[in-house]
């Protein structure tokens, strides 16, 4: 054998360990890529029917808003009619007492005046200071 003939012998060996370490690399890339598909499908048969449960929730909340509206919108109309009532008693019971307040005021500034008359001598030391 000749010198060419080891060089082909070793370029030969060479070629069949590459095809080798080729074959386990893409080897592995399958066995990664049906993985792949594999957490994929598991994905899919699990997210599937969560949409569905999550739609159903998104439903059934909304009934439950709908009707926190109409509680909310009775509580509205009840809080006016609340108010309503507030400022009819107000008025009611606070143009009386105003009346009264000055009915009193009068009295006794008018008072005061019948008891100033009698003493003149106290209310001119009070204007001059």
């Amino acid at each position: 054998m000749s010198m060419l003939d080891y060089a082909w012998f070793a370029v030969a060996v060479l070629l069949g360990v590459a095809v080798i370490f080729l074959c386990a690399v893409l080897w592995n890339v399958f066995r990664v890529i049906d993985s792949t598909k594999d957490l994929i499908d598991g994905v899919t048969k699990e997210t599937v029917p969560l949409l569905g449960e999550v739609g159903t929730t998104v439903s059934l909340v909304n009934q439950e808003l709908g009707r926190v509206d109409g509680i909310l919108s009775t509580a509205e109309s009840v809080a006016a009619s609340v108010g309503g009532m507030v400022n009819v008693v107000s008025s009611t019971i606070s143009s009386p007492l105003v009346r009264l307040s000055a009915f009193a005021y009068g009295l006794r500034r008018a008072a005061r005046k019948a008891t100033e008359e009698g003493q003149p001598s106290r209310r001119r030391r009070r204007s001059r200071r």
